[in-house]
């Protein structure tokens, strides 16, 4: 799962991510969630607000801005017709994320699927704990 071009207003994984690591949950076996920024000044942006050490924390593969799988070229381009890749990206049409089959999805979802390891809505990732569950 791959969520590309990570810009200022689209660091929303950190919250997703954040809030699945509460529950101490991580990426699911089997899964790869990759993060691309969009810029270094991104990358700097989400290191001044802590956003790296979640995503790394969580399980996350970092990439710096470059070409990517939206060209079919470096880590989140499906290696084989059996991949299933769920991306942010805003590229969809066939083979142009290598031959594997490409869901596009929010952020948010991208990252939620990587936790639960199948593709889920974000919604338990996005909500605070119900009072009553965290005294008990």
């Amino acid at each position: 799962m791959m969520i590309v071009g990570l810009r200022k207003k689209r660091l929303t994984p950190a919250e997703v991510l954040q809030n699945a690591l509460a529950q101490g949950k991580r990426v699911a076996p089997g899964v790869r969630l990759y993060l691309q920024f969009g810029s270094q000044k991104i990358k700097q942006y989400a290191r001044e607000r802590g956003y790296l050490e979640i995503f790394e924390k969580a399980g996350a593969e970092l990439i710096d801005p470059s070409c990517g799988a939206c060209i079919n070229a470096g880590p989140g381009a499906s290696p084989s017709a059996e991949t299933v890749t769920v991306s942010a990206q805003n590229r969809n049409f066939p083979g142009r994320s290598g031959p594997g089959k490409l869901y596009l999805a929010s952020p948010y979802v991208v990252a939620a699927s990587a936790i639960a390891g199948k593709i889920i809505e974000p919604y338990e990732f996005l909500r605070e704990p119900e009072p009553e569950l965290i005294e008990t």
